[in-house]
């Protein structure tokens, strides 16, 4: 999304930058002063959504440094905060253009430097790269392109820019060279399409670095979590028949790494009464689903249950209380039920995380309990006194969403504003339901690799729109920043909910994996997260990550990747570079475009000791493998490397789960993803992990990851350099 939106911005303010003959730029190094610097242009539009200042280089570097700082007016939008020159076509046509720059970032913001080739007035390809960390070091970045020998390109337009409402986006060193001529504008699809449908595609490199020498943060086991629903039977976790846990259900759960339990999972929380969950089964009520609904559920899955299943898998509990027809005693009582007082319930394990409602910022939410941000923060208050008063070790989550983009499923933009200048001394977290996609209205006419490849890049609007929440939080609630944390109780790849989409049942390929594991990268990179629930745990229908095959449960892809990632990376985050190619998403459904996703995502861990490391390594290409060469800096080699890789033949590549036959609903025939699509192949060898043990290593090896692939290499005895 970045851009298109800086694109647009920059081409309309064309008219108002000189044109420039050789060198391709002025003034890169900020040897010369000024607001803007000299040679810059500033749009008077985006100048009110930050500032900026000159200070001198780091050590080494020439020139000097160039900081942009936004404020909180430079939210998403066709102007950010930036500055930009114009290459005029004289200089540009025919010519490979080479970017380089040192890019460096603080607090919340990100900096982002592009080159746009104009031609007939559109976007005739462009560069976009981005700064990685954010602790203020500068990383040199270098890209290329080729401009086409067309008199209609028009010129080219450089722009650097910071993303965010805080923290501060550093650049030095900018420098844009010429090369020899580039060839004709035989012009082929974009990017993302064309090398979708190119079989097969050479290997893309790739250079990742990882810094071994310290931890920059402790991983939150708590993103490891989901939802159990407890309607129908927990969706077959309760066998009714035998009133027990399914054995089956419970041994995957444990094996996936589970750690946090959602529950009573989804839309049912805001018309849920616990009390009809407790007692003898035999005793058990029989209620609507939700008011007013036609279907009953009988309460077979209750309180008792799902802490007896969290037990069982090593687990925890997170309770969602009724906030939408419920009152703030009866969420008391359920407090008071869990920890058992009064002999009523023996203690099964305290619930430390209690959220406070499910989506009551929806219009129209199917509990029938949607209300307004005042009155939700109003009762906020109401619910955590009233439990802290039953007890006060208890943390209290409120719900919330920041829309961005076609994302904007709140009906309230002041909500987060609202409940955090109402209630923010009440609670410890912020519980938001950012990372649901596609969430496709009409999948009718769309490619499924454009969908996979606009997927695949929705992580990193996730990303910002997770730095954005904390910022408002910061904003709203000051005196409590850094004491309230992020979660995301709801998320995972969701296609559509009609049942005659050509891609509902999309949610279980290795594609819908490889969405899966980039998320969880951003989880574990946010500095303010603190627990996460994906959706849902099990399910016979199409939103289960275990789901039915046959007779018995099967694992989907997304459950493979989840259990590489919850089991395989070690506590501690460690920073990691990545140079690799880019490419450009479509906007699709409910996902804005990305203008510049990288083909390879990175994760890096590391044991407390440093002796361990881990580094997660996500493919993010249809059908090309990545040649990485991969550094660990700060360490000599490790004793040993050993590699597991998640793989398939075809992005759309499936375990064999099976959709429910429910009268009168017919399913719609699922897309293929591309000519050598698989997705009617559907079967347990379709998505393979593989093993392999090299030996002793040295502190930089080049691996190769196949196309639309997860790989997790782990060194074990790091040595000293």
């Amino acid at each position: 999304m970045i851009r298109t939106v800086l694109a647009l911005l920059l081409v309309v303010a064309t008219g108002a930058l000189p044109a420039r003959t050789q060198p391709l730029i002025e003034n890169g190094s900020f040897t010369e002063g000024g607001t803007p610097p000299a040679g810059w242009v500033l749009d008077a539009a985006t100048a009110p959504k930050g500032r900026m200042r000159l200070v001198a280089a780091p050590a080494g570097m020439a020139g000097r440094m160039l900081e942009l700082s936004p404020n909180a007016r430079n939210t998403p939008s066709d102007k950010p905060y930036g500055i930009g020159q114009l290459l005029p076509a004289s200089a540009v046509r025919g010519r490979r253009l080479a970017v380089s720059a040192a890019l460096g970032a603080t607090g919340g913001a990100q900096a982002v430097l592009g080159l746009v080739v104009l031609r007939g007035g559109a976007d005739a390809g462009s560069i976009v790269m981005t700064s990685a960390a954010a602790d203020g070091t500068l990383a040199s970045r270098q890209d290329s392109i080729e401009v086409p020998d067309d008199p209609a390109v028009e010129g080219a337009v450089l722009f650097i820019v910071a993303s965010g409402t805080s923290g501060t986006a550093l650049f030095a060193a900018v420098s844009i060279t010429a090369g020899g001529a580039a060839p004709s504008p035989r012009a082929a699809a974009p990017a993302a399409r064309a090398a979708a449908r190119a079989a097969p595609a050479p290997d893309i490199p790739a250079r990742v670095r990882v810094d071994t020498t310290a931890v920059r943060r402790m991983i939150p086991r708590e993103i490891f979590g989901t939802n159990v629903e407890m309607i129908r039977d927990a969706n077959g976790l309760w066998d009714s028949q035998r009133n027990r846990l399914d054995p089956t259900v419970v041994r995957m759960a444990r094996d996936m790494g589970v750690t946090l339990v959602r529950f009573p999972g989804g839309v049912w929380s805001d018309a849920y009464d616990w009390r009809h969950g407790i007692g003898p089964q035999s005793a058990r009520a029989t209620t609507p689903m939700v008011p007013g609904d036609t279907e009953r559920v009988r309460h077979s899955f209750g309180t008792d249950e799902a802490l007896a299943f969290a037990r069982e898998i090593g687990g925890s509990l997170l309770i969602t209380v009724n906030a939408g027809t419920g009152t703030p005693a009866l969420a008391a009582d359920w407090v008071r039920y869990v920890n058992g007082e009064g002999g009523r319930s023996p203690r099964n394990g305290r619930v430390t995380w209690w959220e406070i409602g499910n989506e009551l910022y929806m219009a129209g939410d199917s509990s029938g309990g949607a209300t307004t941000p005042r009155r939700y923060a109003e009762r906020l208050v109401e619910f955590a006194r009233a439990m802290r008063a039953v007890d006060p070790e208890i943390r209290i989550a409120a719900i919330g969403l920041r829309n961005f983009g076609r994302y904007r499923f709140n009906s309230h933009d002041d909500w987060n504003e609202v409940v955090l200048r109402r209630a923010g001394a009440e609670i410890d977290l912020l519980a938001v339901h950012n990372a649901y996609a596609p969430v496709l209205a009409d999948s009718r006419g769309l490619d499924a690799l454009d969908v996979y490849a606009a997927m695949w890049a929705f992580p990193q609007l996730v990303a910002r729109n997770l730095a954005d929440t904390r910022a408002e939080i910061a904003r709203f609630a000051p005196e409590r920043a850094g004491r309230i944390g992020v979660g995301v109780t709801e998320w995972g790849p969701l296609f559509a909910i009609d049942p005659a989409s050509a891609l509902i049942d999309h949610v279980k390929t290795i594609g819908s994996a490889i969405y899966v594991a980039s998320v969880l990268r951003a989880f574990a990179e946010e500095p303010s997260m603190l627990l996460a629930n994906f959706f849902k745990l099990n399910e016979s229908l199409f939103m289960g990550w275990i789901g039915r095959r046959g007779n018995g449960w099967a694992m989907t892809a997304p459950a493979m990747a989840f259990r590489m990632i919850a089991r395989g990376m070690e506590g501690g985050l460690l920073s990691a570079t990545t140079e690799v190619a880019t490419y450009r998403s479509r906007a699709i459904g409910y996902m804005d475009a990305v203008a510049a996703a990288p083909y390879l995502d990175v994760l890096a861990s590391a044991t407390p000791d440093r002796r361990t490391v881990t580094v997660l390594l996500i493919n993010r290409h249809p059908n090309a493998a990545i040649a990485a060469r991969l550094t660990l800096g700060g360490a000599g080699g490790a004793a040993s490397l050993a590699t597991e890789t998640l793989v398939a033949d075809a992005a759309d590549a499936h375990t064999g789960t099976e959709l429910l036959r429910v009268p009168g609903v017919r399913w719609g025939d699922q897309a293929r993803a591309g000519a050598h699509g698989r997705f009617h192949l559907g079967a347990e060898q379709e998505v393979r992990l593989e093993r392999e043990t090299l030996g002793a290593t040295g502190a930089e090896r080049l691996v190769r990851v196949p196309p639309h692939a997860i790989m997790l290499l782990r060194y074990e005895g790091l040595r000293a350099p």
